[in-house]
């Protein structure tokens, strides 16, 4: 850049001088701008002189730079207000700063009135979700096991212009360019910087692994058949050559393959259009793709994931982004180191015990770091056999959970007696939602934000890492078995179930709101409620804004509050309290969020806390994680129900209270338990166990141990318990190691035991032992309602053959040590009555 032409772009800029790296960087600016005016109207371009391409390029540039110094102030401001909100929040009436740091990361039981960034992406998730109802519910094909291939295809022509004449497909494309195009601008808003794209369509991942395999010079052909090259022009309007556009595409190829860039980019011009912000991202990074053909055969070819993952993992992975800068600034990480030391410096001058509040900080930073996706693993080969093995578990061995699942009523029961809400409402709803005929009130239920997990099929309450989220960086074992395991909980009616329970609770809270949002300002409601609101994430702000909003009115006239309720608030009666786009999102998700928290407590599942505490700081993809992990596995779910509810419990105001909330639940989940033991046994064949013996104490002990534990959050560990539980013959000791551990003692039973027996001339088991193990590792083969016939009329029999006499052996014990008959015999003609006389003798 010339001196004269410095000087007049920084007196246009209001400074005395440019320095060097300035001047690089607003000369490169004008070559960029000059290239996006020409692609604007190629022949205008053309057609002008040097002098005035220079002229519209330093016209462009100086009015983009003057928004961005605006911008940039702007953003500095809502960083110094956000950061000052936060350290405010720091001054707890009853927690460390320490602990109000753990809890802006993720959600706690407490009821300590803070909502964490995990519940506010989960929330934000949710809402975007649900406008893609029509999306999810349609795009699953096959009775839901596959997808719409044919359906994917019009959807993609559709984002790319096309006209497919389906209104389906047509509705569908336009909703997600919506909820796209809302979730970045929502992300600016807050301080994010996603460039327009005039023509862009869908995100585009790239797999790292396909990619380097392909080798640079394959995928530089192939990629050159795909890209319009009417995109890639130079500042005076010509189009680049052969040669220059595959230096550009290796150069592509360069960044891709080093980069690791496997994974959704927000942010990052990587998927294909014009950027109308010409000066924040690299031309030489963005593929412009020629039509849908070209995108989709570049997807099969070297894409990271299924579209439905894609299009999941867009939404998710920019949730996760709004949610931070809008908690945190524009410089999240940066924010949170200093809320550390804030917190520290706090707490080491009311003069608390450091050791305890450096842990605080150390478990914020663990989640904050699993948060954000800094916890890559190590070996992905690890990780993913490590998750198919784990799904695997999954498929095989969590069949019968529906049933344990009767113990959510306990949990559900509570949650709405501290909300004040009747249960018999919550159960209600529950069964209305299991009417197969109500379809219409689930698909109005998952555009509210509500189980949307459970509407993509998600198992993730029921495992300690999220079996459906492998996307691209799984290997073809991890997905099947990842699919197979999602499957299996599928046609137990546990995501059925689950998705009920979550809705009928959610339902209610919702109906709560929208009829006292109908009759009561802030100051008129009762104080327990506005107590208990101001504790759960809701404030006076909140509530008032929440007051002009139209409920959402189901088909039964239930008024619920929802997030589309707030955002369809009008800009005049929002005006009061700030910008009303903003106003609209830090409400619905506030409230959102809300709810999201609650129905955690009602419908137990492992979140962000529980996962990272499970994992005793081992790093994902080692040798030790892994083994850790598998060893720990189906542990996260009771010990989310511990934390949560064991830390409400103890938030109450006194010792009263404490034992009141404990006692209570222990005892509905005890009761609840008692259920699910008789019904376990009916489901493997077997008669009911005694309740009450007057001759025998013992076995109502027994009964009420079992039922306790059972009920107690220990419910998902299924059939393997206690020793004596299953049929099968696992022992505490299997529970105590877990699924990892009791394969790795059965493998070693079967290979250096038997050969140890076998050398000093004792009998070996080797072949009923391997049929064991082998039996357990198949999939949906303890289906709660088809575990009894398919163990008596095909496992039983090859038992039989196998090592005859072994199994009446071991009923013969069960029967005597643990009091087990069987009402199911070892055929159809040797079925009866379960004999329900023995459950009091």
């Amino acid at each position: 850049m010339k001196e004269q032409c410095k000087a007049a772009v920084a007196k246009a800029l209001g400074k005395a001088s440019l320095n060097q790296q300035e001047a690089q960087q607003i000369e490169q600016r004008i070559k960029d701008a000059m290239k996006s005016l020409a692609k604007q109207d190629m022949n205008k371009w053309r057609n002008l002189s040097d002098a005035e391409k220079l002229t519209e390029a330093g016209k462009f540039v100086a009015e983009d730079i003057q928004v961005q110094l605006k911008r940039k102030h702007k953003i500095a401001a809502q960083d110094i207000l956000t950061q000052n909100k936060n350290l405010a929040q720091l001054d707890h009436p009853t927690l460390s700063a320490s602990e109000v740091v753990d809890r802006m990361v993720a959600p706690h039981g407490d009821m300590s009135g803070i909502q964490s960034i995990d519940s506010k992406a989960r929330a934000i998730a949710s809402i975007y979700r649900g406008e893609l109802v029509d999306f999810y519910t349609n795009v699953k094909g096959g009775l839901g096991v596959f997808t719409d291939a044919e359906l994917v295809q019009k959807i993609v022509r559709e984002r790319f212009g096309d006209n497919t004449g389906d209104p389906l497909a047509k509705k569908i494309s336009d909703k997600m360019g919506e909820v796209f195009e809302g979730m970045r601008e929502r992300f600016n808003r807050a301080g994010g910087d996603i460039g327009k794209l005039d023509d862009w369509g869908l995100p585009q991942t790239h797999s790292l692994e396909k990619i380097v395999l392909a080798g640079k010079q394959a995928w530089v052909q192939k990629a050159e058949g795909l890209i319009d090259t009417s995109k890639y022009v130079h500042e005076d309007g010509s189009f680049y050559s052969q040669q220059e556009i595959r230096e550009l595409l290796e150069y592509s190829f360069d960044t891709l393959s080093s980069n690791g860039a496997n994974k959704t980019e927000i942010g990052r011009q990587s998927f294909g259009g014009n950027s109308k912000v010409t000066s924040r991202h690299s031309e030489s990074r963005v593929l412009h793709f020629k039509d849908a053909d070209a995108w989709m055969e570049y997807q099969a070819e070297f894409g990271g994931m299924p579209f439905v993952d894609l299009v999941e993992a867009h939404i998710s992975g920019l949730s996760k982004d709004i949610a931070m800068v809008e908690n945190l600034g524009s410089s999240p990480k940066n924010a949170m180191r200093i809320l550390m030391d804030a917190a520290e410096q706090k707490d080491w001058q009311k003069g608390l015990d450091a050791d305890t509040t450096a842990k605080s900080r150390k478990r914020a930073q663990t989640m904050f770091d699993e948060f954000t996706g800094q916890n890559t693993p190590q070996s992905e080969v690890l990780a993913n056999m490590g998750l198919a093995y784990r799904s695997m578990n999954v498929a095989s061995m969590l069949g019968g959970t529906t049933l344990s699942s009767v113990t959510d009523q306990a949990m559900i029961a509570k949650t709405a007696s501290i909300h004040g809400i009747a249960y018999r409402k919550t159960f209600g709803e529950l069964l209305s939602q299991l009417n197969p005929k109500n379809k219409q009130d689930r698909e109005l239920a998952h555009s509210l934000g509500l189980a949307t997990e459970e509407m993509l099929g998600s198992i993730a309450r029921w495992s300690d890492d999220g079996l459906t989220s492998v996307h691209g960086k799984s290997q073809k074992l991890a997905r099947v078995s990842s699919g197979l395991a999602t499957q299996v909980m599928r046609i137990s009616g546990l995501n059925a179930l689950t998705a009920a329970s979550k809705v009928g609770f959610s339902k209610m809270m919702m109906e709560k709101y929208g009829h006292l949002t109908r009759s009561k300002a802030w100051a008129d409601l009762d104080p327990m409620d506005r107590e208990l609101m101001q504790n759960t994430g809701l404030s006076e702000r909140a509530w008032e804004v929440m007051r002009l909003a139209d409920p959402v009115v189901d088909r039964k006239g239930n008024q619920l509050m929802s997030a589309r309720s707030i955002y369809e608030i009008p800009d005049d009666k929002l005006k009061a309290f700030g910008d009303p786009a903003r106003v609209r999102d830090e409400v619905a998700s506030q409230f959102q969020a809300h709810l999201m928290d609650e129905q955690g407590m009602a419908v137990v599942e492992a979140g962000l806390r529980e996962r990272t505490w499970m994992s005793a700081g081992q790093k994902k993809g080692t040798g030790m994680g892994e083994i850790l992990k598998s060893m720990l596995q189906f542990k996260s779910f009771p010990a989310a129900f511990l934390m949560r509810h064991g830390s409400r419990a103890m938030s109450q105001p006194t010792l009263q209270g404490k034992a009141a909330y404990g006692v209570s639940l222990f005892a509905m989940t005890t009761l609840l338990g008692a259920l699910v033991v008789q019904l376990k046994e009916l489901a493997n064949g077997n008669d009911p166990q005694t309740m009450w013996d007057s001759d025998d104490p013992q076995k109502t002990m027994n009964f009420l141990t079992r039922s306790a534990i059972q009920g107690g959050g220990l419910s998902i560990l299924g059939d393997i318990l206690v020793a004596g539980t299953d049929t099968s013959g696992r022992s505490a000791t299997d529970f105590m190691v877990g699924p990892f551990g009791s394969d790795v003692k059965s493998v070693l039973g079967l290979t250096v035991g038997n050969l140890t027996q076998y050398y000093e001339d004792k009998d070996t088991n080797a072949a009923n032992e391997a049929f064991r193990l082998v039996k357990n590792k198949i999939p949906a083969q303890n289906l709660w309602y088809t575990k009894a016939a398919t163990n008596r009329m095909i496992f039983d029999e090859m038992q039989d053959i196998i090592a005859p006499g072994y199994r009446e052996k071991y009923l013969r014990k069960a029967e005597r040590q643990h009091d087990r008959t069987r009402f199911w015999g070892d055929d159809l003609g040797d079925i009866q009555m379960p004999d329900f006389e023995r459950v009091v003798e």
